[in-house]
């Protein structure tokens, strides 16, 4: 015990001269050590490289063995940004070390673009395994959404410099966490201009990505609190022809292609699923008619709780009367409701959800109008014209609104696959590096 409390003593201090003493006298001294905190951990804190080097040479075994935490002096010296101490290790120990995880699930790579260190020892570390930079933490973020997440732009350069030396750039800065988010996805959520610029210079990188709320990066930067930053990050997103076709998300032509005003002629083939799909279109189109629905929605309500309230003072107490129109005047009132309380239609749902209440709305007011028509044989008849009219007119309504459930069928289907196909991914790619 006195022995290794000696070695310890060496390592904090980087004494290789007792360290050289000790061993002399017990060959077998660092085999013998029983603590997880080995001296080469504490050694690699305190930055002795030169003790680093004696102890490796002495024992590279050492190497492998990780702390309480389940950190290799490889995740110490990451985490602390000492180059030479990294490619020390990277030379005595093995490479499988770069894929190592600690009980968090953190790489050494991780570690480094976490604490921002030198961007030298992230190139090192991500050009001694390439691996490293696709391999994921919890919520399926890649070192570069870490990068974004940390603010670590230095970080992110050098990453995409590596990763285009092996034509893997475009495959990785595109790669989705769990969430559907992408890098730009991030920067944009965190409202940094300067890496959202960088990215959007980037030729690999898509701008019209959607994420698993089908939301783009404008989408969440015009949902952000207003601020300064946000305010700043949203004119510079309007400005950038990257993102002027960001409301069309289903678009897959490149940037370049996108700047043009070309127009294009729809493919004939796949037009007719358009109606059986929810698009970004769909959804601008309520967001720019928000206003409109909200003071339909109250019309609809007024002209449907008028007639009962005169019945109720003035009237007979006719049950049938109460029952349809407030059929048409709860959707309405709901509808009203939830765009004051700001529902955000960005959402695929709860854009669906608003169009499924004006329908129904829309349907039981004019059931109401069918029936009074019907009943008043006075003036019209079962074959009046105005009568079929209305009649068509609530047919079409209806295969509208069947249409519409069939959105939601589709939508929840593509949703299940999306998630699937990922999850199907993620695991061949674990098993891929299980056999490794």
């Amino acid at each position: 015990m006195e022995m290794e409390k000696k070695l310890y003593d060496a390592a904090f201090h980087g004494n290789v001269a007792i360290f050289k003493e000790l061993i002399q006298g017990d060959p077998l001294l660092l085999d013998r050590i029983t603590l997880t905190d080995t001296p080469l951990h504490v050694a690699i804190l305190r930055g002795h490289l030169q003790f680093v080097r004696a102890l490796l040479s002495h024992n590279s075994r050492l190497a492998t063995q990780s702390d309480s935490l389940g950190h290799l002096p490889l995740h110490v010296a990451s985490a602390k940004g000492y180059l030479e101490i990294v490619r020390e290790l990277l030379r005595v120990g093995p490479a499988s070390a770069c894929l190592a995880r600690s009980k968090d699930g953190k790489l050494p790579i991780h570690l480094a673009v976490m604490k921002a260190v030198r961007v030298e020892v992230v190139s090192e570390l991500a050009r001694a395994s390439h691996e490293s930079t696709r391999l994921r933490v919890d919520g399926g973020d890649t070192v570069l959404h870490l990068c974004v997440k940390y603010e670590n732009l230095e970080g992110l350069r050098v990453l995409m410099e590596v990763v285009r030396s092996e034509n893997d750039s475009g495959s990785l800065i595109n790669l989705r966490n769990d969430d559907g988010n992408t890098v730009l996805h991030l920067a944009a959520l965190y409202k940094n201009l300067e890496i959202t610029k960088y990215l959007l210079a980037t030729p690999e990188i898509e701008p019209n990505a959607v994420n698993n709320n089908g939301l783009t990066p404008l989408n969440l930067v015009e949902n952000s609190p207003r601020d300064l930053k946000t305010l700043e990050l949203h004119n510079f997103l309007l400005q950038s022809n990257f993102l002027k076709s960001t409301h069309n998300p289903s678009s897959s032509q490149s940037p370049a292609k996108s700047q043009s005003n070309i127009p294009t002629q729809p493919n004939s083939k796949k037009s007719w699923k358009t109606f059986f799909t929810f698009t970004e279109h769909n959804i601008n189109q309520l967001e720019d008619m928000k206003g409109k629905i909200l003071i339909t929605s109250a019309l609809i309500a007024m002209i449907n709780a008028l007639p009962i309230i005169y019945l109720r003072v003035n009237g007979p107490d006719i049950p049938d009367q109460y029952s349809i129109n407030s059929a048409s005047f709860v959707p309405a009132v709901t509808i009203m409701v939830l765009l004051v309380a700001g529902l955000p239609l960005e959402n695929r749902f709860c854009a669906w959800l608003i169009v499924q209440l004006m329908y129904t709305a829309l349907g039981f007011m004019g059931l109401n109008y069918i029936g009074e028509m019907i009943s008043n044989e006075n003036r019209y008849s079962r074959f009046d014209i105005a009568l079929v009219f209305m009649m068509i007119w609530f047919v079409l309504l209806m295969i509208l609104s069947a249409l519409n459930i069939i959105r939601l069928i589709v939508l929840f289907v593509t949703t299940i696959k999306r998630r699937s196909k990922r999850r199907n991914l993620r695991n061949i790619r674990e098993n891929a590096l299980s056999s490794a």
